[in-house]
């Protein structure tokens, strides 16, 4: 499966935390074929146009409560955005699935393609990773192990899915699902995009978890 990790090749730090990645990768044997994918970054976006409320805003749309992320530029979160929309192109473009990773994954244990059901497959330790990382640890462990349906965490009208987008698995179909919906709705965070109530029953999440955030720096905040 090729594996996408998305990084800054001109910055030091991510290079240091991607070479962590593809040593990870490495290390525990995983049936991957890693390519280094240079991120979007805000010199190179253009004029995009940033939908989702700004930091201190809100907003409903769909019934969706929408609450401004915090970032201190606009642009870092619309080419992180950018960053993923590309490889989902690629994902349709290849017309097969594959993995996207974000430079601060790393792997913990052996991974080798499987058949699974649904759309994405979150395959990242939420602990550090993303909101009430606690509540959605243990929503996951008490699913069991394998392939299940990603739990919500918090109030139904608040976007929620995967524990951070920074490792999972994508299939085609849902990749243009999600082009198709940025196209409607303009650039948004991409793992707010990426949620439960506006794909219901598409994302899933496997247990034991494949992998973890590094933690360190980041790009979007």
């Amino acid at each position: 499966m090729k594996a996408f990790a998305i990084y800054q090749p001109n910055e030091e730090p991510s290079r240091q935390v991607f070479n962590r990645l593809k040593k990870s990768i490495e290390e525990h044997k995983c049936d991957l074929d890693l390519v280094p994918f240079s991120a979007s970054t805000p010199e190179t976006i253009g004029d995009l146009e940033y939908t989702y409320p700004l930091e201190g805003e809100t907003k409903t749309v769909d019934n969706l409560k929408l609450v401004g992320y915090r970032c201190s530029d606009v642009k870092k979160k619309i080419a992180c955005t950018l960053s993923h929309l590309r490889l989902w192109k690629k994902c349709v473009e290849l017309n097969e699935e594959i993995m996207v990773l974000e430079h601060d994954a790393l792997f913990i244990r052996s991974f080798k393609p499987f058949e699974w059901v649904g759309g994405v497959l979150g395959l990242n330790n939420p602990l550090g990773a993303t909101r009430l990382s606690r509540v959605f640890y243990e929503k996951a462990m008490s699913l069991g192990d394998g392939v299940q349906i990603c739990p919500f965490v918090d109030n139904a009208n608040v976007p929620q899915g995967l524990a951070g987008n920074s490792a999972y698995i994508i299939k085609p179909c849902f990749a243009q699902r999600l082009i198709n919906k940025t196209e409607e709705v303009g650039i948004w965070p991409n793992d707010a995009l990426m949620c439960n109530q506006l794909f219901p029953n598409e994302l899933k999440i496997i247990t034991p978890f494949y992998t973890r955030v590094q933690g360190g720096i980041s790009t979007t905040t």
